[in-house]
């Protein structure tokens, strides 16, 4: 079976809705219990398994329920823990983290079929997003809090270690997870 085979038993929008209001909540809990926290120049930012939970939901649940589900689920954790004001930006590099995804496993599925690697790059590709728009968002916060560009600039990369940490977290754990719940979730979707 393949990970389109989820998708297609998904079909169903009352399971649709059920997994993706898991994934929303896994997502919220993963990050609310365990995280650690990062030192960055900017921000407060922190290693956490939420990222890896918003990848596996844009792979099992596609492009609308998939790539929104996991992002809700963070967006809920910025809201309850004091992040509200940043909580626009993170939803939105959340969800094209997702987007990017689950549009790369599709182009890359048509050429290859099911292969564990493609999850791999995937969700790299998902990891290269998430440098991009968690750069640029420290680069503006940056330059709001007053800062020139090339200050600014330099403080929003130094804030990538960060990022990059949980981006090799998030590839390793999701290629770790991606087939034993795919079996999971193709058994209890029956």
């Amino acid at each position: 079976m393949t990970a389109h085979t989820v998708t297609t038993i998904t079909q169903n929008k009352t399971k649709k809705v059920i997994l993706a209001a898991l994934f929303a909540a896994l997502a919220y809990v993963s990050i609310q219990s365990l995280h650690v926290a990062i030192f960055a120049p900017i921000g407060a930012p922190f290693f956490h398994v939420g990222n890896a939970v918003v990848a596996l939901a844009a792979l099992y649940l596609g492009l609308g329920y998939g790539t929104f589900s996991g992002a809700i689920g963070l967006a809920i954790f910025d809201i309850v823990n004091g992040y509200a004001v940043e909580m626009p930006i993170v939803f939105l590099g959340n969800v094209l983290v997702a987007l990017t995804i689950q549009l790369v496993y599709k182009a890359l599925y048509r050429v290859f079929g099911d292969k564990l690697w493609l999850v791999t790059v995937a969700v790299s590709s998902g990891v290269l997003v998430k440098l991009l728009t968690d750069f640029l968002k420290g680069l503006i916060r940056a330059l709001v809090a007053g800062a020139s560009f090339e200050p600014a600039a330099a403080a929003a990369f130094t804030s990538l270690l960060a990022t990059a940490i949980n981006g090799i977290g998030t590839i390793i754990l999701v290629t770790l997870l991606y087939l034993p719940l795919k079996t999971i979730l193709l058994k209890v979707i029956k």
